[in-house]
């Protein structure tokens, strides 16, 4: 199997590493060097790092890269393992994220994979997302030790014609670097290579007291692998290396000259191309077809010697008037995986970089100069940390029994859920940690989770269970440019042209109305709102919550209700204010299933002098806050916001106090609340359980709701059978298959129905043998429709 064939070249690599670095040794050295034994432990070392710490890289294929709000976004996620390109066995899940240019996550979702694939799709809602440039994000778990630069992103544009948006560029920070002046002592590494030639030539130069110094090695590797090591003797002050390229397998390679006390003192890379990745053909029986005629498609895929492969592909068939088709960001999946991938700071335009001209060799050796390496830093080599964030191999629930002071050993672990129907039990370990494991993947689940002691009593017993925490991300650099600077005329031709097609197929199929536009009134089931449910300045419903996921409350009342701050308040006769949330300057009470939450905090007291702190300031703030992130979005079902008089009125009279009311200053009635002093507003909040802000929970019990899994919807291809015009057919993406399977001769054949407007079609495919090699082909206007 080639998978073999890789795993015995890499371990011949490793073996040569020391066979160098003894002969090398032996032959070149006058100086003292490292021992046989001493490389043998760098090698062990350079093992054991990879084997603690294995690199997983992660890719997206999309079927498009602009959208109109409304449509559906389809993926394939290729899940790999660096050294060897397999499929990681580290994740079984991963998290793809949708950011907007303000840096908030307007969708976080989690799929699953398996054998280092999976696939799905997600909706553009067009209520939520404005025209602009988006940022999608893909990452596990286990990726995050490697820092933000590991995960996969890609820029997609949206547009919306009923929501304009800022003429936002999605950009990364640009450094400015002055050239540091080179010093009159020390090393330098420097590499000539050129596409034609089967050598690299490395220059290493030493000055001042860097030539009568011992113990430099230069390391060659490439994807966490050593594949070349040498002794370097710099007495003379200079030597020069021809190193085979065949040494190396394609990708980056990069060369490190370091000292004995394995610090990196100069490092380069460069890209090496053997020019063995998957070859992928794709044939149509004509050239030309006709609105919604049958068309097929032969896929074959071939290695470097023209044998068949068997694999798993990828495949999108986008309409040209519609789908820009310039080039990305990452490049395709044979580029991020082998160069993007490799680099800390991504190039603008990988493909650019790895086409094998001399000019792209020249492009890339600057590249390697500011782009940095993604992976182990040397000086940390010997003494990595235990990785922070745990891998994910599968879904699994776990979290800790306790007593009073310390984990309850043997406690009985129940788990229940109602869909899908599942009960399951455990033992809690000596520690009292237990886990669920093998659980079915679903769309929605609330788990229900009950530990009780030996006895079978719930009594001081605490139940803990450990809650995914999503990562937070640098804020992207955003570029709020003029309208004529942000504007591609290529992509605004085809999103004019997309547009134009939506609104024509809008009428005539009656969703588009002209002249009536009917908004139905929202409604809060179970609301206790004074006023009657949805009677509000702003309401959201259980449908808008739903999209929050477990997005924490008070986060969500900042996010979703404009204008609400944190704000200070004065109360007379006092003379120090105090914080809370504001809305219209105005003062902000939170209601709870009709329960104010401030029932047991009476903020309108004086402070003693001993409170005039920060702390004491903020007491009220941080009892509001405290409480409101008892609740996620999931579980609420509505909020309500009010501020007008008309509103608030009815809740003036039944929340407010005397105290709150009327003041008495000097004989004067110096009132506060309602039209007296400070004005309110309202935010009712129902939630789920009705029981109001105070949550007693059952010891011994927890309801655990995790970030619900996406799963993988069909996609929809018409069939015409009898080629009826009358139905409008605007498809942008014509065609999407995530997981074409070839046989053994290398083939697979798939077949879709043409849209109904004159066009050309665009094929992309990729994948991989998941044996360690890739492939992907794009075939611009492959496929002509006639009118």
């Amino acid at each position: 199997m080639k998978q073999g064939k890789n795993a015995v070249r890499f371990f011949n690599l490793l073996v040569l590493f020391i066979i160098l670095f003894s002969n090398n040794a032996v032959k070149a050295q006058k100086q003292p060097v490292y021992s046989i034994s001493q490389a043998k432990q760098f090698k062990t070392l350079m093992d054991t790092v990879r084997k603690d710490m294995p690199v997983e890289k992660l890719y997206l294929h999309l079927d498009k890269f602009n959208y109109l709000a409304g449509d559906t976004l389809w993926l394939k996620a290729y899940l790999l393992e660096g050294p060897f390109l397999m499929p990681s066995s580290k994740s079984g899940l991963f998290y793809v994220e949708l950011v907007n240019a303000e840096n908030k996550v307007l969708k976080r979702m989690k799929f699953p994979a398996k054998y280092g694939m999976g696939w799905g799709n997600i909706s553009l809602d067009e209520r939520d997302l404005p025209t602009g440039n988006y940022l999608l994000r893909a990452y596990t778990n286990w990726m995050l030790n490697f820092g933000e630069a590991a995960a996969y992103t890609a820029n997609i544009y949206i547009s919306n014609a009923t929501l304009p948006g800022n003429a936002a560029v999605l950009k990364k920070a640009v450094k400015n670097l002055n050239t540091p002046l080179i010093p009159n002592t020390g090393t330098t590494l420097g590499i000539n290579s050129s596409p034609e030639k089967a050598d690299m030539e490395l220059t290493i130069t030493a000055e001042g007291e860097a030539k009568n110094l011992s113990g430099y090695y230069l390391v060659g590797q490439s994807r966490g692998v050593v594949c070349y090591a040498i002794p370097v003797n710099l007495k003379d002050g200079k030597i020069v290396n021809a190193v085979p390229k065949s040494l190396f397998p394609t990708g980056i390679a990069r060369f490190t000259l370091i000292d004995k006390n394995l610090k990196a003192l100069n490092e380069r890379m460069i890209y090496i191309d053997q020019h063995d990745q998957l070859k992928v053909n794709v044939n149509t029986v004509q050239a030309v077809y006709k609105s919604r005629d049958s068309i097929a498609l032969r896929i074959k895929v071939t290695d470097k010697n023209n044998e068949p492969v068997q694999g798993s592909f990828s495949l999108s068939v986008t309409d040209d008037s519609q789908v820009a088709q310039g080039p990305t960001k990452n490049g395709d999946l044979n580029t991020y995986m082998l160069l993007s991938s490799e680099l800390r700071n991504q190039p603008k335009s990988a493909d650019a970089y790895s086409n094998g001209t001399v000019a792209a060799q020249q492009a890339l050796d600057s590249l390697a100069l500011t782009a940095g390496w993604l992976g182990y830093n040397w000086n940390e080599l010997s003494n990595y940390k235990i990785p922070k964030y745990s891998a994910e191999p599968e879904f699994m629930i776990t979290g800790k029994v306790s007593s009073t002071f310390s984990g309850l050993a043997g406690a009985k672990v129940s788990l229940f859920v109602k869909k899908p129907l599942l009960f399951m039990d455990t033992v809690a370990g000596p520690d009292g940690r237990f886990i669920f494991k093998n659980l079915p993947i679903a769309d929605t689940a609330v788990y229900k989770i009950q530990a009780t002691n030996k006895k079978g009593k719930n009594f001081f017993v605490n139940l803990e269970v450990d809650e995914w925490k999503p990562p937070v991300f640098s804020p992207l650099l955003v570029n709020y440019s003029t309208e004529a600077q942000v504007k591609d005329p290529a992509l605004e031709q085809k999103v004019e042209k997309a547009l134009a097609l939506k609104q024509q197929q809008d009428k005539s199929t009656g969703k588009l109305l002209n002249e009536v536009n009917i908004e139905a009134k929202k409604i809060v089931k179970g609301s206790h709102n004074l006023n009657g449910s949805g009677e509000a300045d702003q309401v959201l419903t259980e449908s808008d919550l739903l999209k929050e996921g477990k997005r924490p409350l008070y986060e969500l009342l900042m996010a979703r209700i404009p204008g609400l701050v944190m704000g200070s308040y004065l109360y007379p006769p006092s003379k120090i204010r105090k914080f809370g949330l504001k809305l219209k300057n105005q003062l902000v009470k939170i209601i709870i299933d009709g329960i104010d939450l401030d029932q047991s905090y009476e903020y309108w007291q004086l402070m003693a002098d001993a409170d005039d702190s920060a702390e004491g300031l903020q007491e009220r703030y941080t009892h509001i806050k405290t409480n409101l992130d008892n609740f996620t979005a999931e579980d609420v079902k509505g909020i309500e916001v009010m501020y007008n008089a008309s509103y608030n009125v009815k809740y003036n009279n039944k929340f407010l106090s005397t105290a709150e009311t009327s003041f008495s200053g000097k004989g004067g009635l110096t009132g506060v609340g309602g039209a007296s002093g400070i004005d309110y507003t309202y935010i009712e909040i129902t939630t789920r359980n009705g029981r109001g802000p105070f949550m007693k929970q059952t010891p011994g019990t927890y309801l655990y709701k995790p970030l619900a899994f996406s799963l993988p919807k069909k996609f929809y291809s018409p069939k015409y059978l009898n080629k009826d015009s009358s139905v409008t057919d605007i498809r942008s993406t014509i065609y999407w298959e995530p997981n074409i399977i070839t046989d053994e001769k290398g083939e697979a054949t798939v077949s879709f129905y043409a849209a109904g407007q004159p066009s050309s079609y665009t094929i992309v495919v990729e994948g991989s043998d998941m044996n360690g090699q890739l492939g992907s082909a794009r075939m611009p206007a492959l496929i002509k429709i006639a009118p």
